[in-house]
């Protein structure tokens, strides 16, 4: 499968091809990945593998063992749970803060995003998705002035939480449908409700993804 990719972006399009690879359990837990192999079978150099790899060690899908390399981390129920129960709670308090200081173009811009979602949806554009999914969540907690909180939700993002979408294509809907009750409980100036709609948000995403590991 060779990558034929602009420079400027190829260490990213690597880094997401084996992030998905490992997501989609493309590689066992525990398997090694050898550098070489990889260059070969994505058609680059293995500098962007090397980038590639730190970048995966640092959101938790590989460790690196010495005398071994880089080796599959095994995706455990607890991880998931953990990882998405801390996010509904982190991100509820978030967004919860964040409502009154969101501008008039800041909920434009929001509304905007769930018309991209939208689009990328019919003509399933998954990747499309992804990136306006980040965007949305980025903006929603913008208002928010708690550095250390933000820090936090940014860690428990690496990972799993952005490629959610493009691993359960058919939940895109259900997922762009309760962006739209975020925003009208946004323009109704209600934090509370926005809170324990964004809380409900992430723990059915959470859910979501045990089911397809089935774990």
């Amino acid at each position: 499968m060779e990558m034929k990719l602009d420079h400027t972006t190829l260490q990213e399009k690597v880094t997401d091809a084996l992030r998905r690879m490992i997501l989609l359990r493309k590689f066992a837990p525990g398997e090694r990945l050898i550098q070489e192999e990889l260059a070969e079978s994505l058609g680059v150099s293995r500098m962007p593998i090397r980038e590639a790899l730190q970048h995966l060690e640092i959101e938790g899908l590989i460790e690196m063992i010495p005398h071994k390399g880089a080796v599959v981390k095994e995706i455990s129920k607890e991880d998931i749970e953990e990882i998405y129960f801390l996010r509904s709670l982190l991100e509820g308090v978030a967004v919860e803060k964040s409502l009154n200081r969101l501008s008039k173009e800041d909920i434009n811009r929001l509304e905007d995003l769930i018309e991209k979602m939208e689009e990328d949806i019919r003509e399933v554009k998954l990747d499309g998705f992804v990136e306006h999914n980040i965007l949305f969540h980025q903006l929603l907690r913008k208002g928010c002035n708690w550095k250390r909180i933000d820090k936090m939700i940014q860690h428990l993002w690496n990972g799993y939480p952005p490629y959610v979408p493009s691993l359960l294509p058919k939940t895109m809907k259900t997922s762009n449908e309760e962006h739209r009750r975020m925003l009208k409980a946004i323009q109704e100036k209600d934090p509370v409700k926005l809170r324990y709609l964004m809380e409900k948000h992430v723990m059915r995403a959470g859910e979501e993804l045990l089911r397809i590991f089935e774990i």
